[in-house]
């Protein structure tokens, strides 16, 4: 096989590669151009919280769905909720007992379109206890930003039982929303 021959096979083969990667891509969550927040209630007045520290990796296939990838890692400890009060409770071992579980992770495998956008299905892992949760987001047209948002029941992780178990006291519900930069 002539050189000529060899570099049209080389081209061939990185013009493959490359076309892969532009619909493929594995991306890290940009920790300070994102916000991971969520809603709930305390004696049926709505708070809002995030949190600071959140990190992981997602890689994204519009082409091929089943590729889809979720890892990431929330550190419990850096809950805020404008109430220094309250975010000194959510560390307990009532709540997120951060001492001892000082990081929740979320992993999912593989999307699905769901509606205008994209839904994924994984577990949700908070106080070691693994739980499913699905995500339903959409990306920006350049796929640089994920945003969307998932629906959980507190008590399905065991945050706040005893006393704080009253769904009148604090809701069960938490609305959940993330806007995430992909680098």
């Amino acid at each position: 096989m002539g050189n000529r021959h060899w570099q049209i096979l080389a081209g061939s083969v990185l013009a493959l590669a490359l076309m892969g990667t532009a619909t493929a891509a594995d991306h890290r969550v940009s920790e300070e151009d994102s916000t991971l927040a969520f809603s709930g209630k305390v004696d049926g007045e709505a708070f809002d919280g995030q949190f600071h520290r959140f990190y992981g990796q997602i890689r994204f296939d519009a082409d091929d769905l089943a590729k889809t990838h979720f890892a990431i890692d929330i550190e419990t400890g850096s809950v805020d909720t404008d109430s220094s009060e309250r975010d000194e409770a959510l560390a307990t071992p009532e709540w997120f007992n951060s001492a001892l579980f000082p990081a929740a992770r979320f992993e999912a495998e593989g999307a699905r379109v769901d509606g205008d956008g994209y839904r994924s299905d994984g577990q949700l892992t908070i106080r070691g206890r693994p739980r499913p949760v699905s995500l339903h987001y959409a990306l920006s047209e350049d796929g640089s930003r994920l945003r969307g948002s998932a629906r959980l029941n507190r008590i399905d992780w065991g945050l706040g039982g005893d006393d704080w178990a009253d769904d009148e006291m604090v809701a069960h519900a938490v609305e959940v929303r993330v806007d995430v930069q992909l680098r």
